[in-house]
């Protein structure tokens, strides 16, 4: 059973991701190509607003965390950014967080399977998060091992590990 827990967030991170995703599509239109596994047609737009969305929660997260010492990546950059999301000081260990939006009537948790097992992107746990309102979202920590454990799928464009969020949860 996936632990969810809510937090809020500023409703300007709706209108801001949204923004950020424009020029982030801009910026990487020569990366998702029609005809590579990267590409993801129409719906690139929507795909770079929910990340984006989901890394400005993350932030948030981190800075309403007193004591928690964190490295961030950009935003935005001229190619995509491949090592992990954010960069976080635990308690006698570094966690390297890729974060992952899930939408709002979202029923699963997904991972790239490429980029999961990608031995030059170094990656201890994820932090997927859904927005519940346009205040609330929720958020989940799940390990690189538990992710590894879970069902491989063919989503739209690519293959994908996968875990199906329970009705209840």
């Amino acid at each position: 059973m996936i632990k969810w827990k809510t937090t809020t967030y500023p409703s300007t991170f709706i209108g801001l991701s949204s923004e950020l995703a424009e020029v982030r599509s801009m910026l990487s239109a020569n990366i998702y190509v029609e005809g590579t596994d990267k590409h993801r047609g129409s719906q690139e737009k929507s795909i770079q607003q929910l990340g984006i969305f989901a890394e400005l929660i993350a932030r948030h997260l981190m800075e309403n965390n007193k004591g928690v010492k964190y490295k961030a990546a950009p935003l935005l950059d001229k190619t995509p950014v491949v090592g992990a999301d954010i960069i976080m000081q635990g308690i006698d260990e570094v966690n390297y967080i890729d974060v992952k939006g899930v939408k709002s009537d979202g029923r699963r948790l997904m991972v790239n399977f490429k980029a999961h097992n990608n031995p030059k992107k170094k990656v201890t746990h994820y932090l997927f998060i859904q927005p519940l309102s346009a205040l609330y979202a929720r958020f989940c920590w799940i390990t690189h091992k538990q992710v590894s454990e879970w069902d491989v799928a063919m989503s739209t464009y690519t293959k994908c590990y996968e875990l199906l969020i329970q009705k209840h949860n």
